[in-house]
C-alpha cells in the first residue's frame, strides 16, 4: 500500500530518536531508511513503494509543490485549483530535453509552476512566446537580425482570435512568412553557408552530417513539446472549426518549426564541411570530385565525424535558446512580462 511520505522529524518521533540526531544521519548520509528532500529543502523518509513512484520527475516534482509528495498528490493533481496541464506538460519536455546538469534547475520550476493564481493567460503567453518572442531572440542570436527584427513585429497573441491573426505559419501572415523565408536563404548564402546539393564528396557528405540538427532540442523544433501541445490545443474539440485555446496544433507548430531549422543549418554546415574535407583527405577521396561508392570506407569515418561538427558548433546557441526557455516558463508560470532582448 502506498504511503504519504513522513516528516523526518515526525519519524524520528516514532523512532524515539532526537530530532536533530536524525538529522545529522541524514546529511551524513547514514540514516536507516529511504529518504529524499523535496524541492523546498524538507526531509521526507519514505517507504518502499514510495521510493520507487515511477512518475516522471515533473509531474512528482509539481505535484509536490501543489498538494504534497507521494503517489496521491501525483494521482489527484488535476482536481487543484491551480494546476496547469500545459505547464506540467511543458516542464515534463523540457527536462526530457536539457543536459542532466541542467535538470535540477527544470525542477525548480514546478515552485512557480504551483503558485496560487490563476492560469488562464498561460496558453496565449506560451503561444505568443513561441511564434514572437523566442523566434526573435533565436533569430538574432544566429545571426539573423534583419530575419529576427520582422518576426519581432508580429502582433501579440492574447487570445484564440490573435492566435489566428499573429501565427507565422497561418494564412494572415502569408507575406511576413514569405518575406521571414527569403531573407533568411538570402542571409545564410551572403554568410557563404549554403552550397548546391552534390557539388562535390565533401559537400555531400557535410550534407548529410548536417541532417543532425533536425533533433536539436530547443522548443520550436522539440517533438515532444509539438505532441504535448497538440493534444492539449483542443480539449473540448473544435469550435466552429478553431482552437478551444490560443495554442498551436502539431501542424502550425510543425511550419514554425521550419523557420527555426533554417536558422540553424548555416552555423552547422561550415563546421561539417571543414571535417567532411579532413575525412576525404585522410580516406584517400578529393573532396571536390563525385562521391565515391555507399561501400567506400568515407562515409564509416566521414559521416558520423561530421554529425559531431554540426551538433558541437550549434551547440552553444541551444544551450542559450535552453536558458531563455527556463526563464520565459518562470515568467509565464508567475504571470510577469518578458523583458527586452531577454524573454
Amino acid at each position: 500500500m502506498n504511503m504519504t511520505p513522513k516528516p523526518l522529524s515526525e519519524w524520528a518521533d516514532q523512532q524515539g530518536i532526537p530530532r536533530r540526531t536524525a538529522y545529522n544521519w541524514a546529511n551524513q548520509g547514514k540514516l536507516p531508511v529511504p529518504f529524499r528532500r523535496t524541492l523546498t529543502g524538507r526531509i521526507v523518509v519514505l517507504d518502499d513503494d514510495e521510493s520507487t513512484i515511477d512518475a516522471h520527475p515533473f509531474v512528482a516534482a509539481y505535484a509536490e509543490m501543489l498538494g504534497g509528495p507521494g503517489r496521491h498528490a501525483i494521482d489527484n493533481r488535476a482536481d487543484w485549483l491551480h494546476h496547469s496541464p500545459i505547464l506540467e506538460a511543458w516542464g515534463v519536455s523540457l527536462y526530457d530535453a536539457v543536459v542532466a546538469d541542467l535538470r535540477p534547475l527544470v525542477l525548480q520550476l514546478a515552485i512557480p509552476a504551483a503558485v496560487s493564481r490563476t492560469k488562464a493567460d498561460v496558453p496565449a503567453r506560451l503561444s505568443d512566446w513561441l511564434n514572437r518572442i523566442e523566434l526573435t531572440a533565436w533569430l538574432h542570436d544566429t545571426g539573423f537580425a534583419d530575419v529576427a527584427a520582422l518576426v519581432a513585429q508580429l502582433p501579440e497573441i492574447t487570445g484564440p482570435d490573435d492566435f489566428f491573426d499573429a501565427w507565422l505559419t497561418l494564412p494572415r501572415q502569408f507575406d511576413r512568412h514569405g518575406q521571414v523565408m527569403e531573407l533568411t536563404t538570402a542571409t545564410a548564402k551572403a554568410r557563404g553557408a549554403d552550397w548546391e546539393a552534390g557539388a562535390g564528396a565533401a559537400a555531400g557528405l557535410a550534407e548529410m552530417g548536417v541532417g543532425a540538427l533536425e533533433s536539436i532540442p530547443i522548443a520550436g523544433r522539440r517533438e515532444s513539446l509539438r505532441f504535448a501541445l497538440a493534444s492539449l490545443a483542443h480539449p473540448d474539440g473544435d469550435v466552429n472549426g478553431r482552437h478551444a485555446l490560443p495554442l498551436p496544433d502539431q501542424s502550425e507548430l510543425w511550419g514554425l518549426r521550419g523557420v527555426y531549422g533554417d536558422a540553424a543549418w548555416p552555423i552547422g554546415r561550415p563546421e561539417a564541411y571543414r571535417t567532411a574535407v579532413t575525412a576525404c583527405h585522410l580516406a584517400g577521396w578529393d573532396p571536390d570530385a563525385a562521391p565515391p561508392p555507399d561501400s567506400h570506407r568515407l562515409y564509416e569515418i566521414g559521416y558520423p565525424a561530421t554529425q559531431r561538427a554540426a551538433r558541437v558548433a550549434i551547440a552553444p546557441y541551444v544551450h542559450r535558446a535552453l536558458l531563455r526557455e527556463i526563464d520565459a516558463f518562470r515568467r509565464i508560470a508567475l504571470g510577469l512580462p518578458f523583458i527586452p532582448d531577454h524573454p
